[in-house]
């Protein structure tokens, strides 16, 4: 849909701030649907939009199997994929009475957001038997980068970006072999990042494009 065609749901629902703000404070699926998605289009504006080595960039559609990804795009000419995810709330840590948000002075903190490779179970194959779950299976994913919104930190629209060959792996009940293959269901990491978590999305796809080719 052209964004001229887009509906004015705002005004043909005769909606208002205070209204609006009080709709979705009142039901948190409504929130969290709502926040992931400006999540996304945070991600394109601040990332992509004005990239001059990105182009065509779409998302695609909904619950299309075949089709994985947030955004995706062309960067240097190259395909690329990226799925967005948001910090889960109760593991930011509160740092006193008044402050809730990290500052320039504060030290580390450990953060998590939560990660799933279906929303329903689906069956994986490993070595004549096959497992149930909803890991992501990273050896077999469409996905090159995952973005994770850092908005809850500091009240500021930041992204932590990492490759999804880098993520950790499970530790569930699993034969030691698939364990290599599936992603853990709530990765944690640090903040300030440290590698493999990078703030710089263009050397991130730079450094996927160079294994491209030694793979090639």
């Amino acid at each position: 849909m052209a964004e001229e065609d887009v509906p004015d749901y705002w005004n043909d629902w005769k909606l208002d701030a205070e209204e609006f703000n009080r709709i979705i404070d009142k039901n948190s699926n409504a929130l969290s649907a709502i926040y992931g998605y400006i999540a996304e289009e945070r991600m394109r504006e601040m990332c992509l939009e004005d990239n001059p080595h990105v182009e065509n960039i779409r998302t695609p559609e909904d619950q299309d199997e075949d089709d994985k990804g947030d955004w995706v795009f062309e960067y240097r000419g190259e395909p690329m994929r990226v799925e967005v995810k948001s910090l889960q709330s109760r593991t930011i840590p509160d740092l006193d009475d008044e402050e809730t948000t990290l500052t320039e002075d504060d030290g580390e903190i450990e953060v998590r957001f939560h990660l799933k490779g279906s929303s329903d179970p689906r069956d994986v194959e490993y070595e004549g038997e096959t497992y149930s779950t909803v890991l992501m299976n990273v050896e077999d994913s469409d996905i090159d980068i995952m973005a994770v919104n850092l908005y809850r930190v500091k009240d500021e629209w930041n992204f932590a970006f990492i490759r999804v060959d880098d993520l950790p792996r499970s530790q569930g009940n699993y034969p030691e072999g698939l364990k290599q293959k599936l992603s853990k269901s709530q990765p944690k990491f640090k903040i300030p990042l440290r590698d493999p978590y990078t703030d710089d999305l263009d050397e991130l796809m730079d450094d996927i494009l160079e294994e491209r080719e030694v793979e090639a």
